[in-house]
């Protein structure tokens, strides 16, 4: 009795399935699997640069800003190295030292929002040490925060 019960079943549900008034967009998008695709597939690659003369100029122009900007860090000047480096950044280039010089840059500053950010992209740039100056600098942000609100107590 039972199995007849189950070929009953199954065959109600074939009857419902072709019952079903497709979707239009197919069934991925009527069982909301689009959604799926959409956050597990691959984007559409956008080309970074408009030519490869473009390129060559963006790569050139962030030898330049990196250099201006490792100088003044070399000279302990912090605005001058955020501003030559952020300049480099737009470019579409980066890479290890720089944003780690970003980093401690903001830091000098008192920005430790964005120095925060540049130690975690240096960290994950794979520059040597990097775990360990991320650590090292929330340590640090940790006693600031700590000696500004004893500071704003008394």
């Amino acid at each position: 009795m039972s199995v007849l019960a189950q070929d009953a079943n199954i065959s109600q549900m074939r009857q419902d399935a072709s019952a079903v008034d497709r979707h239009p967009g197919g069934d991925r998008e009527y069982y909301g699997l689009w959604y799926k695709d959409h956050l597990l597939g691959r984007p559409e690659p956008k080309p970074r640069f408009e030519s490869a003369e473009d390129s060559i100029q963006k790569r050139k122009e962030f030898i330049r800003l990196c250099a201006v900007a490792f100088e003044a860090y070399d000279q302990k000047d912090a605005l001058k190295t955020v501003v030559y480096g952020d300049s480099a950044l737009r470019t579409g280039f980066d890479n290890q030292q720089i944003f780690f010089y970003m980093a401690d840059s903001y830091e000098t500053l008192g920005d430790d929002e964005r120095a925060l950010t540049f130690y975690k992209e240096a960290k994950s740039h794979g520059i040597p040490g990097g775990s360990e100056a991320l650590s090292a600098f929330k340590k640090r942000a940790k006693a600031r925060k700590k000696e500004a609100k004893k500071n704003t107590t008394e």
